[in-house]
């Protein structure tokens, strides 16, 4: 398929919408998940199907995060599932992360230490793609690393953390790393923050949403929601794979997708009382879970500031 082709909404407006199966686990969803990845060639339509095909919230949330890995990382293996590391003791700040990526003396590599507070699929996770410093540079900034770790790495240990309240399904631990051999084709490409943990933001950004309003869009044609609810839904879907197939990078893109989630935040506020038709059950996921699509609004609002600025002094 091409990067223009839009059989995904042809996907969502015709494939079948009985309630799904129902998955307690992400054991469970994944080989969902990977019949999905086998089928459309391009993350965020990966995102959008697997949104679809979610029965809840925390299905959706997961489509939209392992899309935006791939997305960020396409030499991963597409039908592993992968988790970011970044966050530690200190928050995920770049010039907070101190797990250290070091040269082995003989030169034959490098050598991982370090511990990860927060880590979304921690212990479910085949593949780790972990921000380490590497040292500063002579202004003192943090210079820092993407790597790629197999979860079971000699070194590696996850420690499992309670589950969260909104989108309990999804595991979540802190991860150690104690020693762990790194070869050079492990490392990701260029400079770790502004190649990977800056653009991941926007990445995860862009395709949980677009998996969350697929997931919408999928109890509305179960509810028989309004046409007009469900095509405005539908131009913010077009909206979020246009902007995933664009750079992450370029500030135009940040301002569309800034009006993008204001846009859906005004939608969701307009249609709320249609969730009294999508049952009890799907009420309940959404009202416990639609908190995660606020997580790191700070983050969003200083992103958004930045890109006016930028394109304020042109």
């Amino acid at each position: 398929m091409s990067m223009d082709d839009l059989s995904v909404v042809r996907h969502l407006l015709q494939a079948p919408v009985g309630v799904p199966a129902t998955i307690t686990a992400l054991t469970e969803w994944k080989p969902i998940w990977q019949a999905i990845v086998s089928r459309w060639d391009h993350p965020v339509d990966r995102a959008l199907a697997g949104g679809l095909a979610a029965d809840r919230p925390a299905w959706a949330f997961a489509a939209g995060y392992q899309a935006a890995i791939q997305c960020l990382a396409p030499f991963c293996p597409k039908d592993r599932i992968a988790a970011i590391c970044i966050t530690e003791k200190g928050g995920p700040h770049p010039a907070r992360i101190k797990c250290r990526l070091t040269a082995s003396a003989d030169g034959s590599g490098w050598r991982l230490d370090g511990d990860k507070a927060f880590v979304s699929g921690a212990g479910e996770a085949e593949i780790l793609l972990v921000a380490a410093s590497t040292g500063s540079s002579s202004e003192g900034r943090n210079l820092l690393r993407m790597v790629s770790v197999p979860a079971d790495s000699k070194g590696v240990s996850v420690m499992p953390l309670p589950p969260l309240a909104m989108v309990p399904e999804i595991p979540h631990g802190q991860v150690r790393f104690q020693a762990v051999a790194i070869d050079d084709a492990a490392l990701l490409p260029g400079d770790g923050y502004t190649e990977a943990v800056k653009p991941f933001r926007t990445l995860e950004d862009l395709h949980v949403t677009g998996a969350f309003l697929a997931w919408i869009f999928g109890v509305g044609r179960r509810a028989g929601w309004p046409a007009e609810a469900l095509e405005t839904l539908l131009a913010l879907i077009v909206t979020v794979r246009s902007l995933s197939l664009a750079s992450p990078h370029e500030p135009q893109n940040h301002l569309a997708l800034g009006g993008l989630l204001a846009q859906m935040r005004i939608w969701l506020e307009a249609n709320e009382p249609l969730w009294q038709t999508a049952g009890e059950q799907v009420r309940e996921w959404w009202h416990r879970d639609r908190p995660i699509l606020d997580v790191a609004e700070t983050a969003r609002q200083h992103r958004l500031a930045k890109a006016r600025a930028h394109l304020d002094r042109r």
